[in-house]
């Protein structure tokens, strides 16, 4: 990952100037104040709903996170490789090192890093693994093999501990020392959560190309976490890393949050049968949820609960990749877990309020949408990435449970992240434009997103994905093959357990579909083997199929999109067709072939094998900037080698020119074509406007139990965890500003739960999130610390306007330890949000209600005449 400050608090070496000039100086002169609205996010310029938040910038068909994606997975695929003579091996450069400079024009210039900034090679592959699976499931891409490849042999050959090391044949994390472009040296750090992550992106890579050495190699790494597991119920698991000697931070060997990260490893070598000597990989599986469940969820409050993950500093603090993670565990894992919506959203949420602490970041709400830094310690005015992860999440567990708030949170928090890029590959995470980490670091400028975007559109492919187009976006098995034809998808699935279901949009709703040559049945849910079908406004329709023990589905059905058969293109040069099917190929240098099409978007349809070779590519007579590579280790035919969308609907020209060479794994130069696809389908289903949760929220500031309070109505309390204190730059939220001990005395109410716990500070807000319409406010209160209210008096503001002045809690309740509560009538949100801020030097609150309606009229506000002493 990266960050901004080394342990002693100094740049870390090889970080630009201005990065830590950012962190030190930038927004240093403002006060505290609450979320702005924009002109400009990123690198583009504010574009609002009706209503005044966030709405996507870019308007082709395809849709915002679809061209995000497609930028992401081109810049991969067009990346300059190294050379025998520069590298022990040839492969793309990133796969040695992030360090990268990419120019206005999208000239790509990797970087040598050194030593120590290559250390992201455990969470830049996991990046580029798990994305890439998701990307060949998303659009049938076998470039997306290509590189599964590249990286995972990578792995096994230069980044392994030697056969004696106390882990043997271990992936090295974390490679800080030796040679750059070189094998990897043990003495580097061995961090076990991100090694484990390493694995399971290595082993659902195995899923897709069925490369037997990855097998055998994770099997491999998940004995020897099995083998090394602590069983002692009262001891961690497993330590941070394993080699704690090679640190140069002592004292932070304790694995805490990342602990979920060996458990899907562990989970995902059980699925496929992996158990391990007597099933010791179930037993140390087991471990693992025990140590979650009793030592670690009972501490979700606590800041290095989900800390310790980042590789380049020791990160006691919370989070935004563990954060993610164990969210996205329990979310998975049900069962084990039985408080998991409850537990998840308090993990996710919180985090929201911890990494806004920092003036200089001032991560908020941004037009309705949350942004915010990887954590309380990092990165200035780079509020980019860290919601993409967390948002994604966000938005499965709004589906999972069911819940429009986590819903609406995530489909926000990517629509303003994705405001990022440009078609060159250049992308600014400076929320007020320009760049700060993305300029100089691969993994979170391409990878990560590549990753976490297409996560997102998966839970949401209503709202985020593309239109017109057909996606199987997402699968709770790992698809293997994939063919997108015109009215027929075929695929296949890596094995197929109870409740296997996977999520397609598609530009028709299905006629027909078959597992494993069955049919199945249209049904209302999926408690069987079936699939349901929602159509959407524009001809689209989310298809869902679950198919338990079966792997081979054919969807078929009437698709508008168009096909130009092989032989009806315009060749150059000299081609041929394979007596075996329909395909043309040629290897000469220049050789072409164009198709001419009238629509908005175009596929290009071929194979790709042992002996592909490259070409370049032309839209329009403008050369692209990523070309095409036709090598693939093992052939796979009929799959989308280049596409481009969100075109202007018109006519347009796609050709295709052979370099007469080949990346230094093929065998040889052929091109192959098989067709193209063309759509000229007008229509999108809209992006979510006026849209959020109208029901009643309810919180209690200060609250950290783990079950929601049920007040005497029956109504369900939350901790309050959407509020901004900039308590500092690297503080902690929660112990300087929560009182978390109850009172023992509050009088005046059936409910004084409700009143014993509590935030304070000189000035904070609340972000709630809400759908159109108008709102009443209660503001819960009672005077339980024995603080002079008079002379610690504060307003109120909603929405920016002051409502109260000068508030005197006891005046106002009449006595200490008294219950008082404030309600505001008919408020409407700004840009979808409803602030509640409170400003002064004795500035509190116990909890907060808003909804349509409330009942009660509340207090009648006392204000202090007491002015401020200097």
């Amino acid at each position: 990952m990266n960050k901004n400050k080394s342990e002693n608090g100094a740049v870390s070496k090889g970080r630009p100037i201005f990065f830590a000039i950012l962190v030190l100086l930038a927004w240093s002169d403002l006060s505290a104040r609450s979320a702005v609205n924009q002109k400009h996010y990123y690198a583009h310029d504010a574009v609002l709903d009706e209503r005044g938040v966030i709405a996507p910038w870019y308007r082709g068909l395809n849709g915002q996170c679809d061209f995000r994606v497609r930028i992401a997975a081109e810049t991969l695929k067009r990346y300059p490789w190294t050379t025998t003579n520069n590298a022990i091996a040839a492969y793309p450069d990133y796969l040695f090192t992030s360090k990268w400079k990419i120019s206005t024009n999208g000239m790509i210039s990797p970087q040598n890093p050194g030593d120590w900034m290559n250390g992201d090679l455990g969470q830049r592959s996991t990046s580029v693994l798990n994305g890439m699976v998701d990307y060949y499931r998303y659009s049938g891409d076998p470039a997306a093999i290509a590189h599964l490849t590249y990286m995972g042999d990578y792995l096994l050959d230069h980044a392994l501990t030697l056969a004696d090391h106390a882990w043997p044949k271990f992936p090295i994390s974390v490679p800080v020392k030796g040679k750059p472009y070189g094998d990897a040296d043990p003495h580097g750090m061995i961090q076990l959560d991100i090694c484990a992550d390493m694995g399971r992106g290595l082993l659902r890579a195995y899923q897709v190309c069925g490369n037997e050495r990855w097998l055998e190699a994770v099997k491999h790494w998940g004995d020897l976490f099995a083998e090394k597991c602590n069983l002692n119920p009262n001891a961690d698991p497993w330590p941070r890393y394993a080699n704690p000697e090679d640190v140069k931070w002592r004292g932070v060997n304790k694995q805490t949050g990342g602990i979920t990260m060996i458990l899907t490893f562990l989970d995902e070598l059980i699925r496929i049968g992996h158990t391990g000597k007597n099933g010791n990989i179930i037993t140390a599986r087991d471990a693992g949820v025990r140590y979650l469940n009793k030592r670690l969820l009972p501490r979700w409050t606590t800041n290095d609960t989900w800390g310790y993950y980042f590789w380049d500093w020791p990160n006691p603090v919370q989070n935004c990749s563990t954060t993610a993670d164990v969210a996205s565990y329990l979310i998975t894992n049900k069962k084990h877990f039985p408080n998991w919506r409850n537990d998840s959203r308090n993990i996710l949420t919180e985090f929201l309020m911890r990494s806004s602490t920092s003036p200089g970041s001032r991560g908020d709400v941004y037009s309705g949408a949350w942004a915010y830094p990887e954590s309380s310690s990092c990165c200035g005015r780079s509020l980019w990435y860290a919601p993409l992860m967390d948002g994604a999440v966000m938005a499965q567990l709004g589906v999972e449970a069911d819940d429009a708030w986590l819903r609406e949170l995530g489909y926000r928090q990517l629509i303003l992240q994705t405001y990022d890029a440009h078609e060159s590959g250049v992308t600014e995470d400076n929320i007020d434009g320009g760049v700060i980490v993305n300029g100089n670091w691969l993994n979170i400028a391409h990878p990560w997103p590549l990753r976490w975007v297409l996560s997102a559109i998966g839970w949401l492919p209503e709202e985020l994905g593309a239109n017109r187009e057909n996606h199987l976006v997402r699968s709770s098995a790992v698809v293997n093959s994939i063919i997108y034809g015109k009215g027929k998808i075929i695929y296949s699935t890596f094995d197929a357990p109870p409740e296997t279901i996977d999520v397609l949009r598609i530009s028709f709703a299905p006629k027909k579909i078959t597992a494993d040559g069955k049919e199945l049945r249209s049904r209302r849910d999926l408690r069987k083997n079936g699939f349901t079908v929602k159509k959407l406004s524009n001809g689209d329709a989310i298809v869902q199929i679950r198919h338990d023990g079966a792997k081979e589905i054919v969807v078929t059905g009437n698709d508008s999109q168009k096909v130009v058969p092989a032989a009806a293109l315009n060749y150059e040069g000299k081609w041929e067709q394979r007596r075996d099917d329909f395909t043309f190929y040629a290897s000469a240098k220049d050789a072409a072939v164009a198709a001419k099409f009238r629509g908005n978007q175009i596929r290009l349809v071929g194979c790709a094998d042992q002996f592909g070779g490259q070409a370049e590519v032309f839209v329009d007579g403008e050369k692209q900037v990523v070309p095409i590579d036709f090598w693939n280790p093992s052939p796979r035919t009929e799959q989308i080698l280049y596409y481009k969308n969100g075109l202007k609907n018109g006519e347009h020209t796609l050709r295709i020119v052979s370099l007469g060479s080949h990346n230094p794994y093929s065998q040889g130069d052929q091109i192959y074509v098989s067709g193209a696809q063309f759509s000229a389908e007008e229509g999108s289903h809209h992006f979510p406007t006026g849209t959020g949760p109208i029901g009643s929220q309810r919180m209690i500031f200060g609250y950290t139990d783990r079950r929601d309070y049920r007040d005497s109505h029956g109504e369900f309390w939350r901790p309050a965890t959407e509020v901004i204190t900039r308590v500092g730059h690297g503080r902690d939220t929660m112990p300087a500003s929560w009182w978390t001990n109850a009172s023992e005395t509050v009088i005046g109410t059936h409910d004084p739960e409700l009143y014993r716990y509590g935030l304070h500070g000189r000035d904070f807000w609340v972000n709630l999130t809400v759908g159109p319409g108008k709102y009443d406010v209660r503001l819960l209160f009672a005077n339980t610390r024995g603080k002079d209210t008079h002379q610690n008096c504060f307003d109120i503001l909603l929405n920016g306007k002051s409502v109260v002045e000068k508030f005197d809690v006891t005046a106002t309740a009449g006595a200490p330890n008294q219950a008082v509560d404030l309600v505001f009538k008919n408020i409407a949100p700004s840009n979808g949000v409803v602030e509640v801020r409170f400003k002064g030097a004795g500035a509190f609150v116990q909890a907060l209600e808003i909804g349509k309606h409330l009942h009660g009229k509340g207090a009648t506000p006392v204000s202090s005449t007491i002015l401020k002493q200097d």
